[in-house]
Order: structure tokens, then C-alpha cells, then sequence
């Protein structure tokens, strides 16, 4: 092999590391505060059922009392076609709030996925928040890992 064609050979080889190590450094898309609309909070809470899946930390993977949870807004749902569901994903406040808000969008998703795939429940009564660690149930100081807090809540209304 001539000097050229091996330099040209490590050139390419060298171009083709940096390529490959700038796709895989891109970051994931940042998700933006969605937080459900102050008429969910006017609602009278006899119009509203709560339901409640927890999760791991930093996990949106639903364990069984989750799954159990998300079929039992289906069933309230299925009896009463008038009847939405607003899926809010929340975190704790460890962590930074861009991956907190990235968490809590993928709790929220995985809830709504799960609800739909009952099939009891259309995918047009199913409204999908997340708030992060802005709005917890258990208020907390930052970077403290409140358990309470890693829910996605399933307001039936």
C-alpha cells in the first residue's frame, strides 16, 4: 500500500470514529413542563377518582401494583364512556429538572400506553401531563429522593 492510500485509509477511519462519536453523544430531546390545566383543579372532587401507580427510582417500568392501579381507572372508565383521564408523571427532586421532567414524561407515556393497551379505553379520552418535581404530593427540600413522589396519578373525571 502506498503512503498516500494508508494515510487516506487512517484519515477515513479517523473521520468515520468522529462521526460516529458525535451521533452517539447527541442528548435525548428535552421535555418542557406540561402541567394538566387549572380546570382539572377546579373540579369538584366528587367529579374525580385518583388512582395512583408508583415507581422505582428513576424507572418508568410499571410493576404489578402499577398495572393493577392503571386496570382499575379502565374499569371505572369502561362503565362510563363520559368519563376522561388525565395521566400526570411526576419525580422526586433528585436529579436535575431537565431529567426530572424527561422522567416524568416517560412515566406519564407508559401509564397512558398501558390504559390503552386494556383496550377498554379509547386513546381521545386520555389527556398525558407531567409536571416533574415542580407539583409533589410530598413536598420536599431539592435532592431528596421522597419515594411518595416517583407516581404517575390517574385523575378519572
Amino acid at each position: 500500500m502506498s503512503l498516500f492510500s494508508s494515510r487516506s485509509a487512517r484519515l477515513v477511519s479517523v473521520a468515520a470514529c468522529v462521526l460516529l462519536a458525535g451521533c452517539a453523544q447527541q442528548s435525548q430531546p428535552t421535555a418542557r413542563y406540561n402541567p394538566p390545566s387549572t380546570a382539572l383543579a377546579e373540579l369538584p372532587a366528587a367529579n374525580m377518582t385518583w388512582f395512583r401507580v408508583m415507581f422505582a427510582n428513576n424507572s418508568y417500568l410499571i410493576d404489578p401494583s402499577g398495572q393493577q392501579a392503571i386496570n382499575n381507572a379502565a374499569d371505572s372508565m369502561q362503565s362510563n364512556t363520559a368519563l376522561t383521564a388525565t395521566v400526570i408523571g411526576k419525580t422526586d427532586s433528585a436529579g436535575s429538572d431537565a431529567a426530572n421532567m424527561r422522567l416524568s414524561q416517560q412515566r406519564a407515556s407508559a401509564v397512558r400506553t398501558a390504559l390503552l393497551q386494556i383496550g377498554k379505553v379509547s386513546a381521545q379520552r386520555v389527556e398525558t401531563r407531567w409536571t416533574g418535581a415542580r407539583q409533589q404530593g410530598a413536598q420536599t427540600t431539592s435532592d431528596v429522593a421522597d419515594p411518595s413522589n416517583r407516581a404517575v396519578d390517574i385523575g378519572v373525571h
